[in-house]
């Protein structure tokens, strides 16, 4: 994307776990002055080791199923005319040749023009991977926390929604038997902890709730931290995802099918944050039911989520 420098701009990583309303602050901080945006390049790596890796749970029924239904994906017009728009971006590539090997030399050249490199990623896909950061000065890293009820709840009507599953029936094993979805608040937890006081800063936390209720408070504070400079008309952007195309990088499905299509459309259509209908951690009337895994899932994340909730930017 760029050539290397030896003045270099603030690297910031932004870990997550899914649907902590993270792609909307990724659309934000694409119009933010001098940002070079990356989509998950980690775990387009990590989803090329397993999901596209036909050795990967080879004998699991639950991951031939999915894959046959992404190879007749792949195969389809859709897919094919991002396949084709990719081979001209050169900021993105296919999912089935990224790599850490990849995104670590990426991250490690800049265009001498950016201010902030922003890199919005799983904690999952870096936590037991953390040589693959890129070997360069001045990084910070940021959290993004949601109340597990709301994370696990909105992550179950994206996996129902797109594999036609149903909802009492199905459980996020069947739909994401490559992803470690039982440990992705201890993970994010972990990973924290191990970024605490690295190059002498301490991670950054918010609350997606927080943010998208009170952006006028939580965004100048965040950007305060990580030496964002902030102004106003952050608040506010422009709807279209042609930005996308433009200036976000990683691999084909996070930066060209997802915004379009796919499982954060609303967010990369976005032109403001927008306050959720329900109450943290409190479902809507017209929420489907509670299942026992959602239970399990949202009481073991719990003690992980308040921890981190504490010590978030208020």
């Amino acid at each position: 994307m760029a050539t290397r420098e030896t003045s270099r701009p603030t690297t910031i990583f932004i870990w997550i776990v899914p649907r902590t309303c993270s792609t909307i602050l990724a659309k934000c901080m694409t119009f933010v002055e001098g940002t070079q945006i990356w989509m998950e390049p980690y775990c387009a790596s990590y989803t090329k080791e397993t999901f596209f890796n036909p050795e990967y749970k080879k004998d699991d029924p639950r991951m031939g199923k999915i894959r046959a239904m992404e190879a007749e994906f792949r195969a389809g017009t859709m897919m094919q005319a991002i396949l084709k728009q990719t081979k001209d971006l050169p900021n993105v590539i296919d999912e089935q040749e990224i790599s850490y090997e990849w995104v670590k030399a990426q991250l490690e050249i800049v265009d001498p023009e950016t201010k902030f490199v922003i890199v919005k990623d799983q904690s999952f896909a870096i936590a037991d991977r953390l040589d693959f950061l890129p070997d360069i000065p001045n990084c910070r890293h940021a959290f993004m926390i949601r109340h597990p009820r709301d994370a696990f709840f909105s992550l179950k009507k994206v996996i129902t929604k797109l594999y036609a599953f149903s909802w009492e029936r199905s459980n996020f094993s069947d739909g994401l038997p490559f992803l470690p979805v039982n440990e992705f608040f201890e993970t994010h937890h972990r990973l924290w902890k191990r970024l605490q006081g690295v190059d002498g800063h301490e991670p950054v936390i918010i609350d997606g709730f927080d943010l998208t209720t009170r952006p006028e408070d939580i965004l100048p504070k965040f950007f305060a931290k990580l030496g964002i400079p902030f102004e106003s008309r952050y608040l506010t952007w422009d709807e279209s995802d042609e930005v996308i195309t433009r200036k976000w990088g990683g691999g084909s499905g996070h930066v060209l099918f997802h915004p379009k299509q796919g499982s954060y459309s609303r967010a990369a259509n976005s032109s403001k944050f927008d306050a959720p209908k329900n109450q943290r951690g409190t479902p809507l009337e017209s929420d489907p039911p509670n299942t026992p895994e959602l239970t399990r899932l949202i009481n073991d994340a719990m003690p992980f989520y308040e921890e981190m909730y504490a010590q978030r930017v208020k």
